[in-house]
């Protein structure tokens, strides 16, 4: 009789040591699973913006050069076909990036004037220097630009996506810098700043993604 205890008390302990495996190996899938969600979630939403950037900027190739009249911070710019940039984006004397708020990102693809981050709760309160901004609606902002406004099909400046996995839909924002280039004392070009952002899901982070469509003044 004792040792028939014996082996039942050695195998209630086999049981034990193997649902704590059993838990180990389970929180551990659980743990990848949701790494691969939280994962798959950042890509998606970077690829949506990707492409709805993309999308604006083809929008603003096709419209009309005098349509872009409006230039809040930049007014008589140059580029430097040898450092490849423009004095909007460089300051083509020291080489540093024209940004006056310190964050790193040059003024001309940033929405915020001030750290990015901080704007996740405050997401509407964009840079005075852009020219087209988003509205609470979704709809963009074009009181600078009255010409674009009266074009009947426009794309908007914030967008939801669902992953459909997540209940919760996600904004993706875009707005518009604009910037006048010069050659001497005449107007050549424009420039058209597409910045779309969003805040990762996962770690709350300022993330984007920003075209420059050139725009070359008929001669």
């Amino acid at each position: 009789m004792q040792q028939l205890k014996n082996n039942k008390a050695f195998t209630i302990i086999e049981v034990l040591i193997a649902l704590f495996i059993i838990m180990i190996v389970t929180i551990g899938f659980l743990r990848g699973v949701l790494f691969f969600i939280q994962y798959s979630l950042s890509n998606k939403m970077k690829d949506k913006a990707s492409e709805y950037n993309l999308m604006v900027a083809k929008f603003y190739q096709t419209i009309d050069y005098n349509k872009i009249n409006y230039f809040p911070k930049w007014q008589n710019e140059t580029c430097d076909t040898t450092k490849s940039t423009c004095s909007f984006l460089t300051d083509l004397t020291t080489g540093s990036i024209v940004d006056s708020d310190g964050d790193g990102i040059p003024d001309f693809y940033d929405p915020y004037n001030g750290p990015n981050d901080t704007f996740k709760t405050n997401t509407l309160s964009t840079a005075n220097w852009l020219s087209v901004k988003p509205n609470s609606d979704g709809t963009c902002d074009y009181s600078n630009l009255p010409q674009i406004n009266n074009i009947a099909s426009k794309p908007n400046c914030i967008i939801s996506f669902n992953d459909n996995i997540n209940i919760q839909k996600f904004r993706i924002y875009t707005g518009i810098t604009t910037a006048r280039i010069m050659n001497g004392p005449l107007e050549s070009g424009l420039a058209i700043g597409i910045i779309t952002w969003y805040f990762d899901p996962n770690s709350n982070k300022y993330k984007s993604v920003h075209t420059i469509v050139f725009k070359e003044r008929a001669r």
